[in-house]
């Protein structure tokens, strides 16, 4: 009698059923493919503890919801959309999922490097299984934190300096004793806690600073060779890293000034480098070394998002993600998006993105691979008018107009011959085009002398033409057509994406540190995000399905209704002569 099923009344069981926990056991569960996981585990030592369809589907729902171990726990344990998306038995106490268990798998996930294919594998099934078209995708990037505090160089470098300490007061104090008392209470207290040192004003933030670079460089020879413990290795090997960055070796050992805090001890040959020297790689936080620093939005990572956008699909569906480095550039991950997603057979015939993806060399290669891609050049102006000489005989000047792109006109000839075929190559000096023109096409034409022209072992005649300007010139003259904003109008839709990812997924305030643990993080969101929104895209459609039969219904009814009421005979009114209306119309006649 204690079964949940026995505890709810028809009508609550049909309003459970009605939610996205049915959708989700009958259309997602299942394409969890268990063999993608099996190097996770030993061969002949034993087997998986819960079945990893069912640890999969947990972790799903634990980055669909924004949740945290122990909260995943609790909906797992006591949850009955849970149970019925899952097929848990609550009665059953061996069917569970622990915390420890998604512990031990996300970290499994980590080690193998395998929660990018899991994203490729469910994704790639949802995009069949809901017929969504991937010839036209938008790509942008967004800002990422880890679970770090922003800090000031001198902040780093205190911050640092306690890292180490901290682990070496924690895993061997002894060799606390190498180094100088006074360092170290610069940074410590005597019970272990934070010291101030790092909270002075500005006047006071520059000497500081001298102060603790003089201290890094102290602590990196005192600890020079010494065999230390893991924690501390891993602090000292940051510590290094501090001072080859921000620090820079000089030949006459560096004096404190009067009043600095480190006037007890020996001048050491270092001094801080300027902060304009510094490159946006350098470190930028000793509790994740693989923070970079972007000059437009800070210290963080980026996230960079590839997604459908065809105006015909049912829904639209994140087709590609990857942590990059904050200090990159957009306009070298073009390429590689492209790549990854013709690996997959998914690669877009119109790529929408912002102008800080549209450099002239990715035009050029998405042309090479048949891809439009329609974004603002970096600095468009107006483009080069015709007939304009520019020292070199372009596409325009030969009078040839080449097919760059599927979408556009076939490629003809100065003499208006139409060619059977345009192929874009990719030459050591830029793009290149090859036009295949009809056989016989170009026998006795008066322009045959001036064209380049080029004829194949077989006897086809080709014509090849550079059109690394001309392509560069349609671009700057294309951002200045109406015909551009409305082709580039729907890339200002991934912004709402990444408002989604960053604000109903978590991902604006991630829990995690590291670029791997980031990496986990970010693609399991947007699987979330993509289950999400199939999810919401079969509620709706099995809604209507339920609402359809009950209109047809009602407007039935109503017609017949309607039928009745205007077969019958119409009825005087009667006027009470008691009431106050009746009496004033008997008056009134």
């Amino acid at each position: 009698m204690w079964e949940s099923a026995f505890q709810m009344s028809d009508r609550k069981r049909r309003r459970l059923e009605k939610t996205w926990a049915t959708a989700f056991r009958e259309r997602c569960l299942p394409l969890i493919d268990e063999e993608r996981f099996r190097a996770l585990y030993c061969a002949d030592n034993g087997a998986p503890c819960k079945s990893v369809r069912l640890v999969v589907a947990v972790t799903i729902l634990r980055h669909l919801f924004d949740l945290t171990h122990e909260e995943t726990q609790y909906h797992v344990d006591f949850d009955l959309r849970w149970h019925l998306a899952l097929g848990l038995d609550p009665c059953d106490d061996d069917d569970y999922v622990s915390e420890r268990t998604l512990r031990y798998f996300e970290a499994k996930l980590v080690e193998h490097d395998v929660v990018g294919v899991l994203f490729t594998d469910l994704t790639d099934q949802l995009l069949a299984r809901l017929g969504v078209k991937t010839g036209q995708q938008r790509l942008d990037t967004t800002h990422l934190l880890s679970n770090v505090a922003r800090l000031s160089r001198l902040g780093l470098f205190c911050e640092t300096h306690r890292v180490l300490l901290k682990a070496l007061r924690r895993e061997d104090a002894s060799l606390l004793e190498r180094l100088p008392r006074s360092l170290c209470r610069r940074y410590l207290r005597e019970d272990g806690t934070d010291s101030s040192y790092d909270d002075a004003r500005a006047s006071d933030s520059r000497r500081r600073l001298a102060v603790a670079a003089r201290d890094a460089y102290r602590l990196r020879e005192a600890l020079r060779g010494v065999a230390l413990p893991k924690d501390a290795a891993d602090a000292y090997a940051i510590l290094t890293r501090l001072v080859d960055e921000h620090c820079e070796i000089v030949n006459d050992p560096q004096a404190a000034a009067e009043g600095d805090a480190d006037a007890d001890l020996a001048p050491v040959p270092v001094m801080v480098k300027n902060a304009k020297q510094l490159t946006g790689n350098v470190l930028q936080t000793p509790h994740d070394p693989d923070v970079t620093y972007s000059g437009h939005k800070g210290q963080g990572y980026e996230a960079l998002l590839a997604e459908t956008c065809d105006p015909d699909n049912p829904v639209q569906l994140i087709t590609h993600v990857s942590l990059e480095r904050s200090c990159g550039s957009d306009a070298d991950r073009v390429l590689p998006t492209v790549e990854a997603l013709t690996a997959r057979a998914m690669a877009p015939e119109t790529l929408l993105a912002d102008t800080t993806f549209g450099s002239q060399a990715n035009y050029a290669a998405c042309a090479v691979q048949g891809i439009e891609l329609i974004a603002p050049l970096p600095g468009a102006g107006e483009a080069t008018p015709a007939g304009e000489e520019t020292g070199e005989e372009t596409v325009e000047a030969a009078g040839f107009m080449v097919q760059c792109f599927p979408g556009d006109e076939p490629s003809l000839c100065p003499a208006g011959i139409e060619a059977e075929a345009t192929v874009i190559r990719q030459a050591t000096a830029g793009p290149v085009a090859l036009l295949r023109m009809p056989a016989g096409a170009c026998d006795g034409c008066a322009r045959r002398a001036r064209c380049p022209l080029v004829t194949t072992a077989d006897g086809q005649t080709v014509a090849l033409l550079e059109i690394g300007d001309t392509l560069r010139d349609d671009r700057r003259a294309f951002v200045q057509t109406a015909a551009f904003q409305d082709a580039y109008r729907p890339r200002a839709g991934i912004e709402g994406t990444n408002s989604e990812l960053k604000r109903g997924q978590g991902l604006g305030d991630v829990r995690v540190r590291g670029a791997a643990r980031m990496q986990l993080a970010l693609i399991m969101r947007v699987l979330a995000c993509n289950v999400k929104r199939a999810l919401q895209y079969w509620e709706k459609q099995a809604k209507t399905a339920r609402i359809s039969p009950n209109l047809v219904g009602h407007a039935l009814q109503r017609r017949l209704q309607h039928a009745r009421t205007a077969t019958r005979e119409r009825i005087a009114p009667i006027e009470l002569a008691k009431s106050i209306y009746g009496r004033r119309v008997a008056a009134a006649a």
